[in-house]
């Protein structure tokens, strides 16, 4: 059997007292961290006194989300991201071959139709043609009459179908709803496209003759703002850069805030929208990019 070794009993505190220098004389050789200088300076308003938000870069028009009114399978798609369209162009369109044989089949039934029609008015100018009305009995002469106006009926019937069905195939062609420039494209051919609300929109465009960005208030300072408040914007990571803003208008509705500064800020502050617009011209902005903005409260109505 083997045997342990055991340390004494009276060894135990002295390695317990050495153990713990140790460990005292490694915290205190640990030299301070130095100080990191941030590399980009935090931004700073210019004003006495202001109140601070975070904006976000939009279109003139909003963000347009662009769907389809029916569902089927991509067939073409015309456009790619950063393309400038003209209102009423094609975006790209859907399968039209189930459609297109519809049509085919309608307008050879009103070829038929018509041929019927003409046949049916013939028979009845025959009998109304007579000099002696009392050669052809009276029933007979109705039966013609009503195959006349069925006949005539059943070409209208066949034109409303028709049209029904180019309208259908109007609608697989998606068309830019206003001028603008594609942002986001997220349709390929092959893929089917629901109808309906889509989490991702199959398009995104916009206006950006002009680009607005939207600033999110906390509630508490809205009545510290007006029109003819002063504001500025920095974008992020360029505080020496500051844009003066023009004043585009309020969003009267008061919504949860959606644009956080930090990870850890509270969701359940409630924020008014004011959108600004940004000079023209002045430097390359993008859609989506988020923005420091500050106003002026002194410039404001209340004190």
């Amino acid at each position: 059997m083997n045997k342990r070794t055991i340390l004494p009993r009276w060894k135990l505190p002295y390695i317990a007292v050495l153990g713990s220098v140790f460990a005292l004389a490694s915290v205190l050789g640990r030299s301070e961290p130095e100080a990191k200088t941030p590399q980009v300076a935090p931004p700073q308003a210019e004003y006495k006194q202001s109140i601070a938000g975070i904006g976000v870069i939009e279109p003139k028009s909003e963000l347009v989300s662009i769907g389809v009114e029916l569902s089927g399978v991509v067939r073409n798609v015309m456009v790619q991201v950063g393309d400038v369209v003209k209102k009423g162009d094609v975006l790209f369109r859907l399968d039209e071959r189930d459609i297109d044989a519809q049509i085919e089949t309608l307008e050879k039934s009103l070829i038929s139709a018509k041929i019927q029609a003409a046949d049916a008015a013939a028979q009845y100018a025959t009998v109304t043609g007579l000099d002696d009305m009392r050669a052809v009995a009276k029933d007979e002469v109705n039966r013609r009459r009503y195959a006349k106006e069925l006949a005539t009926s059943r070409i209208e019937e066949i034109k409303a179908q028709l049209n029904h069905a180019r309208t259908t195939k109007a609608r697989l062609s998606v068309r830019a709803p206003m001028d603008g420039e594609v942002l986001e494209v997220n349709v390929r051919p092959g893929e089917f496209a629901s109808a309906g609300a889509l989490p991702q929109p199959l398009i995104r465009m916009g206006d950006v003759s002009t680009v607005h960005v939207r600033v999110e208030i906390d509630e508490e300072y809205a009545s510290h703002i007006d029109e003819h408040s002063k504001a500025q914007a920095m974008r992020r990571g360029n505080s020496e850069e500051r844009l003066p803003l023009t004043f585009v208008r309020f969003e009267p509705y008061i919504k949860p805030k959606q644009n956080l500064a930090v990870a850890n800020q509270s969701v359940d502050t409630r924020v008014m929208q004011v959108i600004y617009a940004l000079p023209q011209g002045s430097v390359k902005m993008y859609i989506g990019q988020q923005m420091d903005v500050f106003i002026d409260h002194n410039e404001a109505g209340m004190p």
